[in-house]
């Protein structure tokens, strides 16, 4: 009977050994996204995470000019996606990423709301709009863009007073789809993915610095090895498709 009590301890430690001996936990991998790549990486997590078991991804979204002051400011992020050069040269300037990898390209466009009949010129939908959205050009890259074409068609100082300037693209969307804005700056893949709005106009590209998003791996990451894997991924096939999927350009 002792001889049997012992065996029986034994293998109950044996399995609680080989329990702490399990599977190890994942890697979890902090990325800061531009607002415009929310549904692609929504449709990325799942895929990436089941071809690499050992990884979790975490993302958040914003502005790219507030991605990049979180990383300038020490938040613990492991790599970015911004739709802007400037940001991202800002960063490599300051020795904060590793060089950045281009991945896609979008268009600017102007949305309205459904019910509403666009007049067919740009020039007059903005002069007899009441509210006008945009993305706040100091942080956010669509509103950056939307501003270079007002100022180099001339259009700024007529609409400058009945400017919203929104935290990201998503929100000058919002304000849009609700009726807060009669007209709004966002890229085209944001309109493709709203029933409330329809795409009036398209910027052309000669009327704005060109659009591209770019990836890199913050320097001072923990997991900068892992990060640098999934920003390669971003380059690859897999995710290249999802990219098209949203409307999004290859990178210029």
């Amino acid at each position: 009977m002792k001889m049997w009590i012992k065996s029986s301890l034994v293998l109950a430690v044996l399995c609680l050994v080989l329990a702490g001996c399990g599977t190890p936990e994942p890697q979890t991998i902090h990325i800061s996204v531009a607002a415009s790549l929310k549904d692609v990486m929504d449709d990325v997590k799942p895929l990436y995470e089941k071809e690499h078991d050992n990884i979790k991804l975490e993302f958040d979204f914003a502005g790219s000019g507030q991605v990049r002051e979180r990383v300038e400011n020490g938040a613990p992020i492991d790599g970015v996606v911004l739709a802007s050069a400037a940001d991202a040269d800002t960063l490599l300037k300051k020795k904060l990423i590793s060089e950045k990898q281009e991945i896609a390209s979008n268009t600017l466009v102007a949305v309205m709301p459904k019910k509403s009949v666009p007049t067919g010129d740009i020039k007059t939908e903005l002069a007899k709009a009441r509210v006008i959205a945009i993305g706040d050009p100091a942080s956010v890259p669509a509103g950056k863009y939307a501003a270079e074409f007002l100022t180099k068609e001339q259009l700024m100082s007529g609409v400058e007073s009945r400017l919203v300037k929104a935290s990201d693209v998503r929100q000058v969307l919002a304000y849009v789809e609700s009726g807060n804005a009669d007209i709004g700056f966002v890229y085209q893949t944001d309109a493709m993915i709203s029933k409330k709005v329809q795409t009036a106009y398209k910027m052309s590209n000669a009327s704005h610095s060109p659009i591209g998003y770019y990836v890199a791996t913050v320097k001072d990451s923990d997991v900068a090895d892992e990060a640098s894997k999934f920003m390669d991924y971003m380059e690859g096939t897999q995710a290249q498709k999802i990219l098209k999927k949203y409307g999004f350009g290859a990178a210029n």
